[in-house]
């Protein structure tokens, strides 16, 4: 009987470190999950983007933007779709548009077929004032081929 085995109280460290890692990594996967909250107008932000109305249109040279809603939009992001590709960047010269504001912005879009123009809004969070990027669905879709 010359069998060997590993000792109980290495095997209980063992179980031990692997509890101990098992629950650091679900930790830290649902801590991912909870994102800390942007506040606008005393609601979560991202149900204020529901609230965003603006209309655009494009000459072939610049965007005509129209903020038609009463959520001022702090930034716009601009999806340019085109070539089998796209690319998002911030609409170069846009600072800002107040509820019922109008105003026209220069950008370079290329060859593209399609851009969607995507609000940025300003909110309040535990660390201050902080961007939020609404989702593309709540952007405005132009078609310029």
């Amino acid at each position: 009987m010359n069998k060997r085995g590993v000792s109980p109280v290495i095997a209980t460290v063992l179980l031990i470190a692997i509890v101990v890692v098992i629950a650091l990594i679900v930790f830290l996967w649902f801590r991912g999950f909870s994102q800390e909250a942007i506040m606008k107008f005393g609601k979560n932000i991202e149900l204020v983007c529901d609230d965003v109305r603006f209309d655009a249109s494009f000459d072939g040279s610049s965007f005509s933007i129209s903020n038609e809603g009463n959520v001022p939009i702090y930034r716009m992001k601009i999806k340019i779709i085109g070539d089998g590709s796209h690319s998002t960047e911030d609409l170069a010269g846009f600072v800002g548009l107040s509820a019922g504001g109008v105003d026209e912005y220069t950008h370079n879009i290329g060859s593209a077929e399609e851009v969607v123009l995507i609000p940025v809004l300003r909110g309040k969070s535990e660390k201050g004032e902080v961007n939020h990027v609404c989702d593309e669905n709540y952007g405005y879709s132009l078609f310029v081929s």
